[in-house]
């Protein structure tokens, strides 16, 4: 396995693990909570693209100004040992806390349309265990793994060709009627979806080319929208406003209405294949928190990986479904994915006063 510290990834690595990490469980109910705009608003979508482009450039940027540094690493150098560090343990939260909201809601849609009335101690256990094979591996395996994904999915899209002859093309019409606090409250709610570019500062250092990081990450994260806007743009041909407002799973509805010979329910193939998916996301979460592990303890051991992967484990089996569920994994999940989009920025300032406050020091001494 390649564990080494030295530059591994390569463009096409970048572009998948961009575009695998994101692509997780929040596809399954993207239309619906994009209808929270409005029944036809899929133009939404590119909004949400913009804003995770803007929001790439500082972490980039960052990158740059620190190349063989993670962003564990950034946090220490600028806000000194034990703020770094207390800044470090937020994200290691977000990243376990993701690994554990990504995972149930996975498993519970498993127990929902495959194994109905079925214990899924055994399915999840299983799943962690393929994660830790896979975050094991360094990032170089995780990217990997992203590619293998890639290819054992995006196939799926054939299947949409069934709901778009079934739907109507007049279900787009009229389009722009949203108002305003209808977009935001709805680009908000669907946000969690675009989660997963916000690791680029974590894997940075490990990038080959990094001058081109940002032109690989960007197709990364523009080939999840054009993919997110072509099944949102299916699931309103095929859906009706009602359904669309209260489906919370709708892709699960397109799935269901291909007609194969040879396959019963096309949906528990879908279902089956998704944990491709679900697991880009999870390992890359679950990578990233015991790289913050080993920040924090200044200390690089294999046992901060299992560490994390037990902590994540107990949440899934020890929070009950329901309002606790939703403050930790919606609430906490969606404010702390902003936290960590958001801090490259903050970062940047605070290493622009520190190298002007030096310059100011030098010249005075001059």
């Amino acid at each position: 396995m390649d564990k080494g510290n030295f530059p591994k990834l390569q463009s096409y690595h970048v572009i998948f693990l961009v575009q695998n990490v994101i692509t997780g469980e929040g596809l399954l109910r993207l239309p619906h909570t994009l209808s929270l705009a409005g029944y036809n608003e899929w133009w939404v979508l590119f909004i949400l693209g913009i804003l995770a482009q803007i929001t790439l450039f500082p972490m980039y940027w960052l990158g740059l100004q620190y190349p063989h540094h993670n962003l564990f690493q950034i946090n220490e150098i600028l806000l000194g040992r034990w703020l770094g560090k207390c800044v470090s343990l937020l994200f290691i939260l977000y990243g376990i806390l993701t690994v554990s909201a990504t995972s149930q809601s996975y498993l519970r849609l498993v127990g929902a349309i495959t194994l109905p009335d079925r214990p899924l101690f055994f399915p999840l256990f299983c799943l962690f265990g393929v994660m830790l094979y896979i975050a094991g591996g360094g990032i170089k395996l995780i990217a990997r793994f992203c590619i293998l994904a890639f290819f054992f999915t995006f196939w799926m899209l054939y299947f949409l060709l069934w709901p778009m002859s079934y739907g109507g093309v007049s279900h787009m019409f009229p389009l722009f009627t949203a108002k305003p606090a209808d977009i935001l409250k709805a680009a908000n709610e669907s946000y969690f979806s675009m989660f997963g570019y916000e690791l680029l500062p974590i894997y940075f250092p490990y990038i080959v080319n990094q001058k081109k990081a940002l032109k690989h990450a960007s197709i990364g994260i523009w080939m999840v929208i054009l993919s997110y806007a072509t099944v949102t743009f299916v699931s309103i041909m095929f859906f009706s406003e009602w359904q669309l407002a209260n489906v919370i799973y709708p892709v699960l509805g397109l799935f269901k209405s291909v007609k194969l010979s040879f396959i019963e329910r096309v949906e528990n193939l879908g279902v089956a294949l998704w944990v491709f998916l679900i697991l880009s996301t999870t390992a890359g979460y679950l990578w990233m928190a015991k790289l913050g592990v080993d920040s924090v303890f200044s200390r690089k051991r294999g046992a901060h990986l299992y560490l994390c992967a037990i902590v994540s484990f107990t949440l899934i089996l020890w929070l009950p479904l329901g309002k606790t569920e939703k403050i930790l994994y919606r609430d906490w999940t969606l404010y702390g994915g902003y936290f960590m989009i958001l801090f490259p920025l903050f970062l940047l300032a605070v290493h622009a006063m520190r190298k002007g406050a030096g310059k100011k020091f030098s010249t005075s001494e001059r």
